[in-house]
């Protein structure tokens, strides 16, 4: 007998060689599917982080705005006065900083103080703001002080922000101005009022309405003009 181990496959069936040969031209069964990974968090929550630094951009560009001035145009007309109460420059308190609280400020009364609530409530007001007096925009407040006995019927105060007490008590004695100054040394009221040049005249009607917010300086000329608008 030949010694075929695979002869009984008969002559019409192939050799164990020819199947094996077979099997390995065979395509690959095809392998199952691999599940799908989860999506990171990070990509899940990737535009919350995209939104949150818009954000951002926008916070800072408004900051930017409002730090070039351009975003400070003093109290809108047709708007009150926003209340506060000040140590005055000549008499006030050393230690004390403006109340610009809504709830509190218009209670805040006693010698070395001065009340704007009052003041808006008997008579135009027109407030003269200047930042830090050694930059030599005071010069507006001369200017004020040329003016104002034509207008006995508006109270002019002067407002000197970024300051101690004891600088504007010299300033003020030294000038010799008839109208009221005051501290703002945390600049408060410079912020609370929207102050973007120095100097800015702000100009209310009786009862505290904004009638205008004029920015630089004004020659004296022009703040007649305007106070005529508010004169009684």
């Amino acid at each position: 007998m030949p010694d075929d181990r695979f002869a009984d496959l008969g002559p019409q069936r192939k050799s164990a060689a020819e199947r094996f040969q077979e099997l390995d031209e065979r395509e690959p069964e095809p392998q199952p599917r691999k599940p799908r990974e989860p999506q990171r968090p990070g990509g899940r929550y990737g535009w919350v982080v995209g939104v949150a630094f818009m954000v951002v951009v926008v916070v800072a560009g408004a900051n930017a705005l409002r730090n070039s001035g351009e975003g400070y145009q003093g109290v809108p007309p047709g708007e009150l006065l926003p209340p506060f109460a000040a140590p005055l420059a000549v008499g006030g308190p050393d230690d004390k900083d403006v109340n610009i609280a809504p709830k509190t400020a218009c209670d805040v009364r006693g010698p070395g103080v001065f009340n704007i609530c009052d003041e808006r409530a008997r008579r135009p007001l027109a407030l003269t703001f200047v930042a830090n007096a050694s930059q030599g925009c005071e010069d507006q407040l001369d200017r004020v002080e040329a003016v104002r006995r034509e207008f006995p019927q508006v109270a002019f105060v002067g407002v000197i922000s970024k300051r101690e007490r004891s600088d504007v008590e010299g300033l003020a004695r030294a000038k010799r101005w008839g109208f009221p100054l005051v501290v703002d040394r945390d600049l408060a009221l410079f912020n609370l009022y929207g102050i973007g040049d120095c100097p800015t005249t702000i100009l209310a009607r009786k009862g505290g309405i904004a009638s205008a917010s004029l920015r630089g300086r004004l020659d004296p000329a022009r703040l007649r003009a305007e106070l005529r608008k508010i004169a009684p």
